[in-house]
């Protein structure tokens, strides 16, 4: 899925950065996505066409926060729509270590099978980043989960960067995917440019699964503006 604030690596790239202040305790902003494609953890949500995703995110000075985020989505050829909705508590220690606690609620309008709640964990310290998202149902009747992940960024120059990021994925269900797996493992490799205020991102994007449609290697870009 496309980056939300509770998860630490982007698979699929939409940059949720820049804020407007609405008052000295709380802030509030908006982003919109254009993208060729939707990766989420590696695999292709949008039959490997192009995708456009916005969402409005609020954060108080507590270090609590909330959102919602929206995309189109495709699968078995039926278009629909994802909508998130997400919510927690992140902090930073006097060390410098960040963390994050929180949930994310994926609801697939017209296609109710697909909806889930997951909870998450996230940890970050400088230019690293790792975490835990975990669901005991993933869609109607489908299985448990708990999904790892772990990135690096760093800038190039003031306006370039590199995001290096890896998951991992694993079920309690045996034959889950289609080549007989019951787990997989995710990766991307993300170049970052910022101009004018709108951020570009090409990334490589690929997991280790053979046979599994829309799961293949692929170059996503992507063309994103914060408000």
């Amino acid at each position: 899925m496309l980056q939300k604030k509770l998860l630490p690596v982007s698979v699929a790239m939409v940059l949720l950065a820049g804020a407007a202040s609405a008052s000295a305790e709380t802030e509030i902003s908006a982003n919109v996505t254009l993208a060729t494609d939707y990766t989420f953890r590696g695999i292709s949500q949008t039959d490997e066409r192009g995708a456009i995703q916005g969402g409005f995110d609020w954060a108080g000075e507590s270090g609590l926060y909330a959102g919602i985020w929206a995309s189109n989505v495709d699968f078995d050829g039926d278009g629909s729509t994802e909508m998130d909705y997400y919510g927690g508590y992140s902090s930073e220690t006097a060390g410098g270590l960040g963390y994050d606690v929180g949930f994310i609620y994926y609801d697939y309008e017209g296609d109710s099978e697909f909806d889930y709640l997951e909870f998450a964990v996230g940890l970050s310290y400088e230019s690293l980043s790792a975490g835990i998202n975990y669901s005991n149902e993933f869609g109607d009747d489908g299985p448990k989960y708990i999904y790892y992940s772990a990135g690096y960024s760093l800038s190039l120059t003031e306006v370039v960067s590199l995001d290096l990021g890896i998951g991992y994925t694993d079920t309690d269900q045996d034959d889950f995917w289609e080549d007989g797996a019951d787990s997989y493992m995710d990766y991307s490799v993300t170049l970052g440019y910022s101009a004018l205020a709108v951020d570009f991102a090409l990334a490589l994007i690929g997991t280790d699964l053979d046979d599994v449609e829309q799961a293949d290697d692929r170059l996503v870009f992507s063309i994103s503006k914060s408000f």
